[in-house]
């Protein structure tokens, strides 16, 4: 089944991600309340809609729940992104990608719960695209023309099974750098627990993959995604 996304703001960012996510065989509808900016992307997507993203009631029945990924990139107008966002955040869309044009509005969104936020670029849009057609990719930092960093959400094939079994390099050519994982931890003066995110260095053969690890992996992108699919 395509993976189908929403993306919300057609500038020179938004289109560019549309036609990066259609090429790739996603199922994409664009929306915005330019009908020029739809004229001009209308060839490359499957779907486009002129609307206002800023009210909750136009964006009701859009389906939007059943997407894979909602992106707003609104643009300049920072005002409109938070109005989107937060309306999309009361409809519960459980992913949300939000472009941020400044480190001011990266802070205002982190503060917000947007855990994924992205720097606006044409290289930048490409390579979003590359990771939102991957399943349980996280973040991905391109090295050249081949290889790339990914942090990845381990796959279930993987649960419970120690580095050495799974022979992650010489099964897929791909090299695990890292592991970021959850760990609770006593509060100030021993006093409750609280949850942290922790890297927790350079895995040993012994280390066991635990649900809700992210993977810190190098390689190609065809070779993680090989991985992935276990």
């Amino acid at each position: 089944m395509a993976r189908r996304f929403a993306i919300i703001g057609l500038g020179h960012f938004g289109s560019s991600l549309a036609a990066a996510l259609s090429s790739r065989d996603a199922e994409v509808l664009a929306i915005d309340n330019s009908i020029e900016r739809l004229d001009d992307v209308k060839d490359h997507v499957a779907h486009t809609i002129r609307l206002d993203a800023t009210e909750e009631r136009a964006l009701r029945g859009l389906g939007l729940q059943e997407m894979d990924g909602v992106v707003v990139a609104i643009g300049d107008d920072f005002e409109a992104t938070l109005l989107t966002v937060s309306q999309l955040q009361k409809l519960g869309i459980h992913r949300i990608i939000v472009r941020a044009t400044t480190p001011v509005h990266e802070r205002i969104l982190d503060h917000l719960g947007i855990t994924e936020i992205i720097l606006p670029s044409v290289e930048t849009a490409e390579r979003l695209s590359n990771s939102l057609m991957m399943e349980g990719v996280v973040n991905s930092l391109a090295l050249g023309s081949d290889y790339t960093i990914m942090e990845v959400n381990a796959p279930e094939w993987m649960l419970g099974i120690s580095l050495q079994e799974l022979r992650i390099r010489e099964k897929f050519e791909v090299s695990l750098v890292t592991i970021k994982r959850d760990e609770t931890r006593r509060g100030p003066l021993g006093f409750g627990r609280r949850t942290a995110r922790t890297v927790i260095g350079v895995p040993l053969p012994t280390t066991v993959v635990e649900r809700g690890d992210t993977l810190v992996l190098f390689g190609t992108e065809k070779q993680i995604q090989k991985m992935l699919n276990g």
